[in-house]
């Protein structure tokens, strides 16, 4: 009998929202809400189920961009909150979880094919899907989540990096650029996320509206900064079967000519013996993250 799995991945702007049976995303039934049109999560599901018509639901697996703990979740940047035990009696629904979105697409990286990925940079090893990888998401944000698949097995970790210290050689490359305003950016997330980007291109003399520069010389430089970021995921992290970015922020960089400054930066030899960078891929597909809730394990 084929288990229904509603999946839903809840993000400040919009909610993606679908229906999946045995693990298998079923794609035609996908759909997109602009969150300003719904006063929470409930209502998004009501507009949904009003268009599927009636339906039984198994189960409910939601993605959300903002931190997860004990069957409790809130949206970063809108007044959601989310209770697994409310969403099962609403729903009807016999199991319910809920994931940061970040691990979401975790769960759907040995499952993101050429098509839903863009390779940016490719080792001479063969690529291998399984073993550690990582999931780096710069848009509103940033943060990352370690991905572990071993025999098929996914596991996927959290992590708050974005309200880390600065890596010094990054602070190093920012003073030599702007000197003493470099000193206002003191965590990843200043740096690498729509916010930092706006204010380092601001700094750099552009004034396009949130530092959505066309810049060049800018662009090359804030790479030549993911680059370098990249290299301490690096050796932070072995991810030997690959980066996966996500987020507004990665894909206008690496989805543009400057990309080949990031990839001539992170492709620099290593001082550790034996140590290669690792693939890195540009995840595409806007629906991944539904794709890692229709894989994810429940029960896990």
């Amino acid at each position: 009998m084929k288990q229904i799995r509603l999946v839903a991945d809840v993000g400040g702007t919009n909610s993606r929202i679908g229906l999946a049976g045995n693990g298998v995303l079923i794609a035609a039934t996908v759909r997109s809400y602009r969150n300003d049109d719904h006063a929470d999560f409930f209502s998004v599901a009501d507009a949904f189920l009003s268009e599927t018509g009636p339906l039984t639901i198994d189960e409910i697996a939601v993605a959300v961009a903002g931190p997860v703990s004990e069957g409790t979740a809130r949206l970063t940047n809108r007044d959601w909150r989310f209770d697994e035990t409310a969403l099962s009696s609403r729903l009807k629904a016999d199991r319910v979880c809920l994931l940061n979105d970040l691990n979401a697409l975790g769960y759907a990286t040995p499952f993101l094919d050429p098509g839903r990925l863009d390779t940016v940079f490719m080792t001479d090893a063969p690529h291998r899907a399984s073993g550690q990888a990582l999931i780096v998401g710069i848009g509103t944000g940033f943060n990352v989540s370690p991905v572990v698949n071993t025999a098929g097995q996914v596991r996927c970790l959290n992590a708050e990096l974005g309200h880390a210290p600065l890596p010094s050689d990054i602070a190093e490359i920012l003073t030599d650029q702007f000197g003493a305003a470099a000193a206002d950016f003191r965590t990843v997330e200043e740096v690498f996320s729509g916010r930092g980007y706006a204010a380092l291109s601001g700094l750099h003399g552009d004034t396009s509206v949130a530092g959505n520069t066309t810049d060049k010389g800018f662009q090359s430089f804030y790479t030549k900064l993911l680059g370098t970021l990249a290299r301490s995921l690096m050796l932070t992290f072995l991810p030997s079967s690959g980066i996966f970015f996500a987020g507004g922020v990665a894909r206008s960089l690496l989805d543009t000519p400057a990309r080949d400054r990031f990839v001539d930066v992170y492709s620099l030899p290593f001082d550790l013996n034996n140590l290669q960078p690792a693939p890195v891929f540009l995840i595409r597909d806007d629906a991944a993250a539904l794709l890692g809730c229709a894989k994810y394990p429940m029960g896990s």
